[in-house]
Parts: structure tokens; sequence; C-alpha cells
């Protein structure tokens, strides 16, 4: 069982890529799963999980978000590059929604990170002009694939500030560009990498660390309806 924060790190870095928690393909390895239920909440960045996640991605020793397909999960340094490739469009956002195959709502919700904007949820929402009973389900699903889609990831974390300048609540994730967020030397030698190959190399990796993960499956997760070769 994993304990510190530390040794979750070195776990990550040595699988390559792990998930957080709930539903993913059976068998794989699963942050929830390796730590016990008393160290979650307590609030102590060195022993419970829910500080791990923010506090790996604001020091850029993980990557984490909405990134194994859309599901919550960390990625190490070393295979970012394969990811990247292997998530990343080759069309750029403009010429997709042009093309009617991206929604409004990822239109907007792109637009917002301009000039290295760094922006929570509660952020997005007021600039977007939705709320938790009106809108937000299409911006948190907007949300979701420009993170799958590796345009944007988590940074860190925040909590709201009152009118008084006072903080409250959970702190919630903050997001920004994947190029502003990742040090040159984890993005070094994707644009070389081939789309198709990164994935079957994903796979592997991730049938290697798993227990029994059926290929197909963990593929339809990642990857959605691509087909193996």
């Amino acid at each position: 069982m994993l304990k510190t924060y530390g040794e979750f790190i070195a776990r990550v870095n040595d699988l390559g890529f792990f998930s957080l928690s709930g539903r993913f393909t059976d068998g794989f390895p699963m942050l929830q799963m390796e730590t016990k239920e008393e160290q979650w909440h307590t609030g102590d960045p060195e022993t419970d999980p829910w500080q791990w996640k923010d506090r790996a991605a604001e020091e850029k020793k993980l990557a984490f978000g909405c990134i194994l397909g859309g599901y919550k999960g960390f990625i190490s340094q070393s295979l970012y590059p394969l990811f990247y490739a292997a998530c990343s469009s080759s069309e750029t956002i403009e010429e997709r929604y042009e093309n009617g195959e991206l929604s409004p709502s990822v239109w907007k919700l792109n637009s917002l990170f301009t000039g290295g904007a760094v922006l929570s949820t509660a952020d997005i929402r007021k600039a977007l002009g939705v709320t938790q009973k009106s809108g937000a389900g299409r911006v948190d699903t907007a949300l979701k694939l420009l993170q799958k889609e590796f345009v944007i990831t988590v940074c860190g974390n925040r909590r709201k500030v009152s009118f008084e300048g006072l903080e409250y609540g959970w702190p919630a994730n903050t997001y920004c560009r994947v190029e502003e967020w990742a040090p040159a030397d984890w993005l070094q030698g994707a644009e070389k990498l081939n789309p198709s190959e990164a994935r079957r190399r994903i796979l592997g990796i991730g049938c290697s660390i798993g227990n029994h993960v059926d290929r197909a499956a963990l593929s339809k997760l990642l990857f959605g309806k691509w087909k193996e070769q």
C-alpha cells in the first residue's frame, strides 16, 4: 500500500500511467485500491492521496487530469510523449470547429485559454455564463474532451475567494494549455512518433502492468473507435 507522496510518485514513474479511482478497465492499477480509505481527505499533503493528485501536477512531477481516455489518472514524464502523440489531433481546434467536428462549447472553452490563462472550473463557468443547473454539463464535457486530447491539463488547484477576499470551500482544479504546463523535455520527440504506433506501445505497457487486462477493452477506453491493426 502507498503511504507517502514520494512512494506514490515512484509508483507512477515505475508503471508509466496509473488510474485514480472509480470505474476503469478491470485489472488496471488504481490509486484508490493501493491506498487505505482512512488516508483520504485528511488534508495532509504527504499522506492524503486527494492532495497528491494536484500537488503532482503543480510540481510537474506527473501529469494529472481526465487524460486516460477521459478518465482521471496520471502519466509519467517518460510516457507523456507517447500519450501526446497518441491522443492529440493533427488538426487545429479552429479547423475542426469549422468542419463541424466540435461543439460551440468546446470552441468557447478553448478560446478562454489565451495569453497563459490559468482557470479553475468556477472561473470557466463564470466566463461562459453557466451555472451548475444551467449549461454546466456541456462545459464539463468540453473540459474533459480538451484534456483527453492534450489541449489543456490540470496544473494545480485553488479555492474560491469571497467578496471579502477570504478563501473558502474545497480547492478546485486549475487548468492551462499543455504547452504552457509541460516542461520542454516532456514533449521531446512527440512530433516524430506515429500515432498508431504510440497507441500500440501504450496498450502493450498497459497490459504488462495490469492483472489480466483486456487489450481491446483498454484500447476502447483510451482511444475510442480506433482499431488496432
